[in-house]
């Protein structure tokens, strides 16, 4: 059955609009049951940690050590990470141990000073031994905290570790227990929950073993970590965030509502774009200009005023790093133009004296996409570089630094994100390596920088109702390998242009007879020419979102691209 004849199948027997159904057909559902599956999450497929069939390894074994824990009286202390997935995680667990009678303190890395970098390290260790911590217990960390871990254990410590990352390849870390369904023991199927997507099985299972229900409450966090983290969605990651989206406006945890709300001020609901671009970057930025701790204090929080207080500061520290962010941006990508040239290397290590280290994570994405090659980009100071590495599609950052791990100080991550440091004097070695590696793998950089998403579905402005805005939502979330529809519509007539300051066109298009539609197109005043060109028939590529002013919504295109209509 050709493409639009199995839309036409899967528009009819669902009941869903055509457009919505081709969708679905780009996406790969092949059947009418697939693209039901799709379009129908179930509890259903929320898998059993316990179950004798396919258990997470080291479940049972983490309820007997939280059991011992509990009844020892010792103090708990919680190690996340400062991303939106290890602060999610972290209070997750916070606020689920407390629910059994723990009161556990939390400890989260930073960026700066004595013990700085990603993960735990000996220097926090001491730290939580010098506050009488007995218990220790990891999220979204320590699978490649080896070394550290023996420390802690040396000193008295018992560790349980929480993660999703791979194993370093240099075996397990010596902790009492071990979740993470990546290792190589663990049968669960789903090996692509996050690290707020383990710990909310974990606690869910302890609760339904304290007899205190379930962790379904929760699942507004793992939401926010399992979009903000990119992980694959798959069926169970899939309802889980779906549930979780549906709560967040309404939060039973002050600080996750106030956050949602002043976010997205009006919007009706949060989707997957929602958490991406509005939520999980003002929730990083203390962690990347600063220390990551006001943005668990949101989470953690129980009472409006705090909540209000609190995201005023993160607020300040989102635009610090917005502007830090643009000018090494430019910083790196002129540093690879006027080093290359035209003659780009397949894997890039840029480097740069006292880069500052909490926006170097997204300026190796925008280097990334810039080029289309997988970079890493190093801040050096005082002899001593830490890198954040992003992936191109055909490129594993976790398999390279494995290869090359011994020049690391310490490393971390998975295929299409990662970190390390090293010494100053090494970076050479690092690149020459790195691109013999490349050939390892078999990655062929094309040269040349891809649109953020190539995916154009056929559309006719007539087709975009309320309707089927309201249908869109039931491919949520949106985010990672199931990005935001963007349609393509030709022989589209431009009513009404104006240039607004910046850069930015502000347009109103129809087509053939369809209601006339506002329209935003960032950063491409240089259109104007083609469209006047055209006489003002153009094709456009764009996404369908609803914008809300003043308690009312419409339908707005976000442009993507202009182009000259295809011949005939």
């Amino acid at each position: 059955m050709n493409a639009e004849l199995l839309a036409t199948s899967i528009a009819h027997q669902l009941d869903v609009p055509h457009l919505l159904a081709r969708i679905l057909v780009a996406r790969g559902c092949m059947s009418v049951a697939q693209a039901y599956e799709r379009l129908h999450s179930s509890p259903s497929h929320v898998l059993n940690p316990l179950s004798e069939e396919f258990p997470m390894h080291g479940m049972k074994e983490a309820l007997e050590w939280i059991d011992q824990a509990k009844k020892s009286g010792e103090k708990l202390c919680i190690f996340g990470d400062y991303d939106m997935d290890g602060l999610t995680g972290t209070a997750l667990l916070k606020r689920g141990l407390s629910e059994i009678g723990i009161d556990a303190s939390w400890h989260l890395p930073c960026r700066f000073g004595t013990g700085s970098g990603y993960g735990l390290s000996k220097d926090i260790v001491d730290q939580m031994l010098a506050e009488g911590v007995k218990y220790l217990l990891t999220v979204d960390t320590g699978i490649t905290a080896n070394a550290e871990i023996e420390y802690a254990k040396s000193q008295g410590m018992l560790v349980m570790v929480i993660d999703h990352h791979e194993p370093s390849g240099d075996g397990l870390p010596p902790s009492d227990v071990l979740l993470d369904p990546c290792q190589e023991e663990c049968r669960y199927p789903n090996k692509s929950l996050c690290g707020a997507g383990v710990s909310y099985k974990f606690i869910d299972a302890l609760l339904k073993k304290e007899g205190k229900g379930s962790a379904e409450k929760y699942l507004d966090l793992v939401a926010l970590g399992t979009l903000a983290d990119l992980v694959e969605m798959t069926p169970e990651n899939r309802y889980l965030t779906r549930r979780g989206l549906s709560m967040l406006l309404n939060s039973q945890w002050p600080g996750v509502r106030e956050l949602c709300r002043r976010q997205l001020e009006s919007s009706p609901c949060v989707g997957g774009q929602d958490v991406l671009f509005r939520i999980a970057p003002i929730m990083n930025a203390p962690g990347r200009m600063d220390k990551p701790d006001a943005a668990l204090e949101l989470l953690l929080c129980d009472k409006v005023s705090d909540a209000s207080a609190i995201l005023s500061r993160l607020s300040k520290y989102n635009d610090l790093r917005k502007k830090t962010e643009a000018e090494i941006s430019m910083a790196a990508i002129a540093w690879v133009k006027e080093r290359y040239g035209e003659e780009i290397p397949r894997v890039l290590v840029v480097d740069g004296k006292s880069w500052h280290p909490g926006v170097i994570g997204i300026v190796s994405a925008k280097v990334a996409q810039t080029f289309n090659r997988p970079a890493a980009v190093l801040t050096v100071e005082n002899g001593i570089a830490q890198a954040s590495a992003r992936a191109v599609p055909g490129f594993n950052w976790h398999k390279a630094l494995f290869e090359v791990r011994d020049l690391f100080l310490r490393w971390g991550g998975h295929a299409n994100a990662a970190g390390f440091s090293l010494k100053e004097d090494d970076i050479p070695e690092l690149r020459e390596r790195l691109q013999k590696l490349a050939d390892d793998q078999n990655y062929q950089a094309d040269g040349e920088a891809k649109e953020e998403e190539s995916e154009r579905i056929p559309a006719a402005l007539n087709e975009i109702t309320p309707n089927f805005m309201a249908a869109v939502q039931e491919l949520e979330p949106f985010g990672g390998k199931n990005p935001y529809p963007i349609l393509f519509a030709e022989n589209v007539q431009v009513e009404k242009l104006r240039e607004l300051r910046g850069g930015h066109l502000q347009l109103k298009l129809s087509q053939s007879g369809s209601p006339v539609f506002p329209a935003i197109a960032f950063g491409m005043a240089d259109a104007k020419k083609l469209i006047d060109r055209e006489r003002k028939k153009v094709s456009v590529a764009f996404e369908p979102i609803w914008n809300v002013y003043n308690g009312s919504k419409s339908i707005q295109l976000l442009i993507k691209a202009i182009c000259e209509n295809p011949a005939h």
